[in-house]
């Protein structure tokens, strides 16, 4: 029997300071995605659809992949630190005006960017702008407010699921470093990382050469006065080595009564043909129940079979140079053992049914379609495409090529991924759990 324990996103971390509610957007599909990359470099893109509510995300190549080895952990502490104090308003100061003209400003980031983004009604926009590009532009990090800051990141910490924690050591056993730089500071780190090391991370990463502007609600006009508005560094430029797959496992022995594990192959970069095609094969292999209470008739569940209480998720994850697809399952630790064999034979059989394949694709156009809904799950789309490939698509532009990938497009790529050195993280009790040698 399958559960619903993926139903919120275990790949990704946002870290919210929330001052109001926003009115939801009013999508119009005919509309176009404009974009541009300005003299300095930063790429800027803008989708008109007529909301009421502007939404404007600033993005930048400053995610845990560009981490120094002797500094891992300061991006969590980027993220967490938006709103704090900053050299021209004091963090109060920030949520008052926010409050006053009813806006909103979330921090949020994975692997490779950190994204800033700003909710607010078109007549309250520039005052709210303002405030924005304070926000990014003018950070100090100032000590006091960084040792404040501790309770938040411990409960960060404190917060995360199981689940998020085997894709974290999944992705340290398979790429080491780079991408294998967890997404949070580790426990022994919190409150150690000084306000010096924050300030030269912010001047290395937030430059606009690694910058990225997404204007969900207004013009592409708009979005690049707010790029040209944003005073960001350009004294340096952080570097980060290719992340090579290496296809590792790494366990954390946490008790309890399930055990949960990641287990994933070597993926295909973002914005390629092949990356879109195992984000088909994902929602192929089966992402739990369609109906509430239902039966889960996808082919994970059927290779795991009837072994009690469980749930499993094919994934994918595309980065700029690499990539991982698997599967995400938690099942009772008694279990365990005949689990994750079958969830990992059915990884490397790269057979998966036309009739699955197409079921895939209508989930993953729904998904897509869906979130183009949230401005601001759109607006950092559009932001991830600028950074990643140079120009972006719309919601409609890709779900357009999700029709045009066939079952033997998706069967040939499987077949390819198939080759690659199974990767595992585990958290959870393990003490049935086989270990990747042994799949």
């Amino acid at each position: 029997m399958a559960s619903k324990a993926f139903a919120s996103p275990i790949i990704r971390h946002v870290a919210t300071r929330g001052y109001a509610q926003a009115a939801p957007a009013a999508y119009k599909q005919e509309a176009k995605v404009q974009t541009a990359v300005l003299p300095n470099k930063t790429f800027v893109a803008a989708l008109d659809n007529g909301s009421p509510v502007t939404r404007v995300t600033v993005a930048f190549k400053a995610g845990s992949r560009y981490e120094p080895q002797t500094e891992l952990g300061v991006a969590h502490v980027l993220r967490s630190a938006a709103g704090l104090t900053t050299k021209n308003a004091s963090g109060f100061i920030i949520a008052r005006k926010l409050a006053q003209i009813g806006a909103s400003v979330t921090a949020s980031g994975d692997r490779e960017f950190v994204y800033y983004t700003l909710e607010t009604t078109q007549d309250n926009l520039n005052a709210a702008l303002e405030v924005l590009n304070n926000l990014v532009s003018n950070q100090e990090f100032r000590p006091w407010d960084l040792s404040d800051n501790v309770p938040r990141l411990k409960y960060d910490i404190a917060s995360l699921t199981p689940q998020a924690r085997a894709v974290d050591l999944l992705h340290k056993g398979a790429f080491r470093r780079g991408l294998g730089n967890s997404l949070f500071i580790s426990p022994k780190r919190i409150g150690k990382v000084s306000s010096e090391s924050m300030q030269h991370y912010a001047a290395t990463t937030l430059t606009p050469g690694r910058c990225a502007v997404a204007v969900v609600g207004d013009s592409q006009e708009r979005a690049g006065l707010v790029a040209q508005a944003l005073s960001l560094s350009s004294s340096g430029d952080a570097q980060s080595e290719p992340s090579v797959y290496y296809g590792g496992e790494l366990r954390k022995e946490m008790g309890g009564d399930l055990a949960h594990v990641a287990l994933a192959l070597q993926g295909a970069p973002a914005g390629s043909q092949q990356s879109l095609a195992l984000a088909v094969a994902a929602k192929a292999l089966g992402n739990g129940p369609v109906t509430k209470w239902g039966a889960d008739n996808s082919p994970i569940a059927k290779a795991i079979g009837n072994i009690g209480p469980f749930a499993a998720a094919g994934f994918n994850v595309s980065y700029s140079d690499n990539g991982l697809f698997g599967i995400v399952l938690s099942v009772p630790k008694d279990e365990a053992n005949c689990a994750v064999k079958a969830a990992s034979q059915l990884l490397k059989s790269a057979s998966i049914s036309a009739d699955a394949i197409n079921a895939g694709k209508n989930q993953l156009k729904v998904q897509i379609l869906s979130e183009a809904e949230d401005g601001t799950s759109l607006g950092e789309s559009l932001a991830a495409q600028g950074l990643y490939k140079g120009n972006a698509k719309s919601p409609a532009d890709i779900a357009r090529d999700i029709d045009q990938i066939s079952s033997a497009d998706v069967c040939q790529v499987l077949g390819a991924v198939a080759k690659s050195k199974i990767s595992m993280g585990a958290a959870g009790n393990l003490a049935f759990v086989p270990y990747a040698d042994e799949l």
